[in-house]
């Protein structure tokens, strides 16, 4: 009974769905806990976004920014969520709250006052159906320029 019921559970976590609503959430979670290593391994090698950066890019940019806040909370909702194949998307809201300098009020400025959700594109690697990674970032109200602009 026991063993029916955990793979009961296994079979609804691992809906593929369901598996890109969690990595987008833990990708944000990363981010929120700046724990760079572990955003690095959700990204795909072959990572872009619509600002320009490529996987190593990104992370440094992001690293910057957010080395900025004394204190950080990214919440998420997420609108929608699709799967085609072996790629899912989710259109997913970003708030973020913190504390720090001026760089950290204009940030949140800027995030907390898009009216559109994030979208992230994520990829099926490798076999498991936990195993997903982040391919593509975009939000089309959001005008960052490379190195950290705005």
């Amino acid at each position: 009974m026991v063993l029916a019921l955990w793979a009961l559970w296994l079979f609804w976590l691992w809906q593929p769905e369901r598996q890109v609503r969690l990595h987008t959430t833990h990708f944000l979670k990363n981010v929120e806990r700046r724990n760079w290593t572990a955003a690095r391994a959700m990204m795909a090698d072959d990572f872009t976004d619509r600002w320009g950066h490529d996987k190593n890019s990104a992370l440094e940019d992001a690293r910057q920014v957010f080395s900025q806040f004394l204190f950080l909370t990214i919440e998420n909702r997420h609108v929608y969520a699709v799967v085609y194949g072996q790629e899912g998307a989710t259109d997913t809201t970003v708030k973020i709250s913190g504390n720090g300098g001026p760089i950290p009020q204009l940030v949140m400025e800027k995030v907390n006052t898009l009216q559109k959700p994030f979208s992230f594109a994520w990829r099926r690697a490798g076999g498991g159906p936990w195993n997903w990674q982040l391919i593509h970032i975009d939000q089309a109200e959001l005008n960052l320029e490379a190195n950290g602009g705005f």
